[in-house]
């Protein structure tokens, strides 16, 4: 789909916006905003780049004071101002302008997430989301959870996101619930804390798709993947590639996948404005060998510890029976 025809027509949204946020004292990760200021000059999506720490509807509506929960509030209070709205780490940029956000909204559903792709966790930083009271109702408590998260190594905001998600979506799943809030509750590192994803994983099995609900992209087919999975290399079916976490092109060796800065006055028609490096954009054969490498690399060296079985690790029956159904 070209640029410059990213109209919602197929989907009668009224307002887009793309929400970005960032704090007052953080890097301000200029190569990736610009490369969201180039792309935003040839379409008609709203941009608004909320500072959490002094932005007023911000401080007015969200008194969380952990970075990541205040974000999720404040996508819940700039969600009224959209039909959809896609919310965005500062180090997310654009790398192909040539695809739309529609591409990967679901209408079957109010909240589009993917699945970080070196562990297999439901990503937290960057999602879609529609204008519904089932979805500013699931941020809020998202950001709420600020106050009854374990006080172990926890995930943050993502390992929130895993427990939110499971709950959310099989409510009455009261054993395997529990049995992943137990193995999150004993989190001590980065390894325990794979094991709870795991479990999370293991009970919401095949499924991505609650209807009504949620819907959960499988590993490089969102929207976003990380870019230094191929070194950032990208091909036509890239869109955004997050961690571009640098000021400047060739900072600390940081191989791009421009030549220069943008200047954003140029931008807005065609391609105009986007100085690629001609050896990063390749076929995409090239990318799926590439991460196909990584896979077998990730699931090799997936901690030991988290390659757990959770209906072996934890009980589901001996402590419930012979009423382990009666909520469901």
């Amino acid at each position: 789909m070209p640029r410059g025809l990213c109209r919602r027509t197929h989907l009668n949204c009224e307002r887009f916006v793309v929400v970005c946020t960032r704090t007052t004292n953080a890097n301000h990760y200029r190569v990736a905003q610009q490369s969201l200021e180039c792309y935003l000059k040839g379409t008609n999506y709203t941009f608004k780049l909320v500072d959490l720490d002094t932005d007023e509807r911000v401080a007015k509506n969200c008194k969380h004071d952990q970075l990541f929960f205040k974000k999720h509030c404040a996508a819940s209070v700039y969600l009224e101002d959209a039909d959809w709205m896609l919310v965005l780490d500062a180090d997310t940029g654009i790398v192909n302008p040539n695809h739309c956000i529609e591409e990967w909204i679901d209408d079957r559903v109010d909240l589009v997430f993917y699945e970080r792709y070196f562990n297999w966790e439901i990503a937290s930083g960057n999602y879609l989301v529609r204008n519904t009271p089932f979805a500013r109702d699931f941020l809020r408590r998202w950001a709420d959870w600020q106050y009854t998260q374990p006080s172990n190594w926890n995930g943050a905001d993502n390992g929130v996101l895993q427990m939110h998600l499971l709950t959310t979506v099989n409510p009455g799943a009261t054993a395997e619930i529990k049995a992943c809030d137990a193995i999150w509750h004993k989190g001590k590192d980065y390894d325990t804390y794979m094991a709870f994803v795991t479990c999370v994983k293991v009970m919401l099995g095949a499924q991505r798709l609650w209807p009504g609900k949620v819907r959960v992209y499988r590993r490089a087919h969102g929207w976003v993947r990380d870019g230094y999975l191929t070194s950032d290399g990208w091909s036509e079916h890239d869109f955004m590639l997050h961690g571009w976490k640098a000021q400047e092109i060739g900072q600390s060796g940081w191989s791009s996948p421009f030549t220069k800065l943008f200047n954003v006055s140029e931008c807005g028609s065609n391609f105009v404005g986007w100085n690629w490096r001609s050896e990063k954009r390749v076929p995409v054969e090239n990318i799926r060998n590439m991460l196909a490498a990584f896979e077998k690399s990730a699931a090799n060296t997936f901690p030991k510890m988290a390659q757990v079985l959770p209906y072996f690790a934890q009980p589901d029956v001996g402590e419930c029976y012979p009423h382990c159904d009666s909520n469901t």
